[in-house]
């Protein structure tokens, strides 16, 4: 496993039901719930953020970051990405 899970419990949520009721506190709703980070390159980080009232994900990576509505597709992208880190 290339990368550290740091919110365990709703990594876990995240894979099998709805977020949408995962409380934030107001760092959290600012900054994001960091949900793993890659061992390898630590600006790697999967996460997730509120947008418009909305439970969201976003891989950050470097100066970069893209958001997606589902678990799949944005786990699917923090896999690929960690795969890229690893390889360099």
């Amino acid at each position: 496993m290339n990368y550290r899970i740091s919110n365990k419990q709703v990594f876990e949520q995240a894979q099998t039901r709805s977020v949408s009721d995962v409380p934030f506190t107001e760092e959290e709703r600012q900054n994001g719930m960091k949900l793993a980070v890659s061992k390898v390159d630590n600006t790697l980080a999967l996460y997730l953020v509120e947008v418009d009232g909305h439970k969201k994900f976003e891989v950050r990576w470097d100066d970069s970051q893209e958001i997606f509505i589902g678990w799949n597709s944005a786990w699917e992208n923090f896999t690929w990405c960690l795969n890229v880190a690893s390889s360099d």
